[in-house]
């Protein structure tokens, strides 16, 4: 199978790259319209395959089988859409655009065809998360959700040539754009229920930057419960994880998402061991191609991201004009 690469403006596109060369797979091409970015980001992946500036001369020659697709935020929706129109099976780096309206037409597109895609909701893939995922309804019903993911100062991201990620027009906003789509993603997935009421608000005084400091979100769902996000870039370097849940049946915390004690009310706890930081990547770049080889679902496609997508931007008017945002529970798009 032939997997290519398009839209490197993305400082998570080695962490792809990479992933292939650690489970021995080939990269057929990679593909951006700026050649100092597709030279600077393959470099960075350890990738030497085929450089090319033009997608559709990229088609024509190679003839991928799969695409992992990375883009700026403000770019995603248009190359989702590219992807769609010419049938290739993908794989997109998060959020997946600006609007969820506008993300949702690419979606029943890609629905109508029965195309094959993914999204990188990567925290699915720790190990306390496949743990709960395999319960079902073994977990109970969830009544307490908190979780949050603190990382170092954004100077990184003009230091990987992703300056657009400090300009809100076009990268949505700060780290509620970047990594909100987990917290929110991982309470849609394990509350099984729709969010109907969202309130956030955040804080810029820390950096003085456009794009906000810290997000604190507030999410409650149509069981009346209520799901806890923070996100920020508040850490003076690294990263901060943690992870809390309550269910009738069960009690998690963890720092890790990868490690931790699942701690049951009838004293049946069990110990996870999962992946870490370092394994998610090449972890979702396996776990994407052998489902895709296989035909089965994949761990979170368009759809996923939609719903997500749709919290984020209620989230932002939220704490834009410091009211909470109510959501019919099914959406029109």
């Amino acid at each position: 199978m032939k997997v290519a690469f398009v839209g490197l403006n993305h400082w998570h596109a080695p962490f792809y790259m990479e992933g292939m060369t650690r489970i021995g797979y080939p990269i057929a091409a990679v593909a951006d319209p700026d050649p100092e970015m597709l030279e600077f980001r393959a470099e960075a992946g350890n990738c030497d395959a085929p450089r090319y500036t033009d997608y559709e001369k990229m088609l024509d020659e190679v003839e991928p089988d799969f695409i992992f697709a990375h883009a700026p935020h403000d770019e995603m929706v248009d190359l989702a859409d590219w992807l769609v129109e010419h049938d290739l099976p993908f794989h997109m780096e998060k959020p997946m655009g600006l609007s969820w309206k506008r993300l949702a037409k690419v979606a029943e597109k890609a629905n109508a065809k029965g195309l094959w895609n993914a999204t990188a909701l990567v925290s699915r893939q720790y190990g306390i998360i496949q743990r709960l995922r395999e319960l079902g309804d073994e977990i109970g019903k969830v009544g307490r959700y908190y979780c949050a993911l603190f990382a170092g100062p954004p100077v990184r991201y003009p230091e990987w040539k992703c300056e657009w990620m400090l300009q809100p027009e076009r990268t949505g906003a700060g780290p509620l754009w970047n990594f909100g789509a987990h917290v929110i993603d991982l309470f849609l997935l394990l509350g099984k229920s729709p969010v109907v009421e969202v309130e956030a608000n955040w804080t810029h005084h820390i950096h003085n930057l456009p794009v906000e400091d810290l997000c604190t979100i507030r999410m409650r769902n149509a069981d009346n419960i209520v799901g806890i996000g923070e996100v920020s870039y508040t850490t003076p370097s690294g990263y901060e994880r943690f992870f809390s849940l309550s269910t009738d049946k069960l009690q998690v915390c963890t720092q890790t998402l990868g490690l931790g004690t699942i701690k049951r009310f009838d004293g049946n706890d069990e110990e996870i061991d999962g992946a870490k930081f370092d394994d998610v990547y090449p972890l979702q770049t396996k776990d994407v191609l052998e489902r895709f080889e296989r035909g089965e679902e994949p761990p979170a496609d368009i759809n996923d991201m939609v719903a997500t997508l749709r919290i984020m931007e209620a989230a932002k008017e939220s704490a834009q004009t410091g009211r909470a945002v109510t959501l019919p529970e099914v959406a029109e798009a």
